[in-house]
């Protein structure tokens, strides 16, 4: 029987230079919400319907290529079935679904945290976002947060709800490769207004706006959170070498680095091949000392 392959490389996994807000923010347990389920839930919610969106985003980008077996169809048999306009479209909202799903993790997190506050809900996230705009909450709701949503509200959510409930709700919208610059519109009937359909003339973009403004939000609100919860000192995974985890201890620390914390794998017989690099393992060696 042959031997399995051992890489000789470090595969390093705890680098919080790259980590968004969410995923940093993942990382520790809040002492006062660390049992509530509605709060956990939140947090993984907003971190998974990302990472879905981010799967949906490259399928989309194998289906836009697709786009052209349309036109060719049309121009061999005078007309097409747009198949592939199909598939490609019902994947696009299915992407623009995810980024709202995201949102409803903001919610939860916003309910569990100061649930009892005027204003404050968990049954619909668009009334999250109006009620700050409407400057329905009550005066103990952090007016950061307020500013937060009404900014999000006023600029792009609403229009992402809209769309939203016509993608879960109702029929599907079409899209068209152009041959000349290969930009990809949208259309659809349901969300038109006095007869005529809604057309998006660069889905594609308008997605990307969205996306980096669904992270910019996300990021705003965990760095509140990051900065408002009293977050607990946790053990995470550092990388990966010769098939054994190597670990180490870090504290909710700003700004958070690589070299935070304290290795807890010292006492490896192999050793880490960071060590020269990282402080974290300088500090377990102080420890010891």
């Amino acid at each position: 029987m042959s031997q399995p392959v051992v890489s000789e490389k470090f595969l390093l996994k705890f680098v919080p230079e790259r980590f968004g807000a969410v995923e940093r923010f993942r990382l520790f347990e809040c002492e006062s919400l660390s049992q509530n389920k509605t709060f956990r839930r939140g947090v993984a919610t907003t971190a998974d319907h990302l990472q879905k969106f981010k799967v949906l985003s490259d399928i989309a980008n194998e289906l836009s290529t697709q786009l052209d077996f349309d036109r060719q169809e049309l121009d061999r048999s005078g007309y097409s079935s747009g198949t592939y306009s199909n598939r490609y479209a019902a994947v696009i909202e299915c992407c623009i679904n995810e980024l709202y799903s995201s949102l409803d993790g903001i919610r939860d997190v916003i309910y569990a945290t100061f649930q009892g506050i005027k204003g404050v809900q968990k049954k619909s996230t668009g009334k999250t976002f109006r009620h700050a705009t409407e400057n329905s909450y009550g005066p103990d709701f952090p007016v950061k947060l307020v500013d937060i949503l009404k900014r999000a509200n006023n600029d792009w959510f609403y229009k992402l709800r809209k769309y939203r409930t016509e993608f879960t709700h109702g029929s599907l919208g079409a899209c068209h490769k152009s041959p000349g610059d290969n930009k990809i519109s949208y259309v659809h009937q349901g969300l038109g207004v006095e007869g005529k359909a809604l057309v998006i003339d660069d889905i594609v973009s308008y997605i990307n706006e969205v996306y980096g403004k669904c992270l910019k939000l996300q990021d705003e609100i965990f760095e509140f959170f990051y900065d408002y919860l009293t977050l607990k000192p946790t053990k995470t995974l550092c990388g990966v070498y010769k098939s054994r985890a190597y670990m180490r201890e870090v504290t909710p620390d700003r700004p958070l680095t690589f070299h935070n914390g304290i290795c807890l794998s010292v006492h490896y017989e192999v050793e880490c091949p960071l060590k020269g690099k990282c402080e974290a393992y300088a500090n377990a060696l102080e420890g010891i000392n």
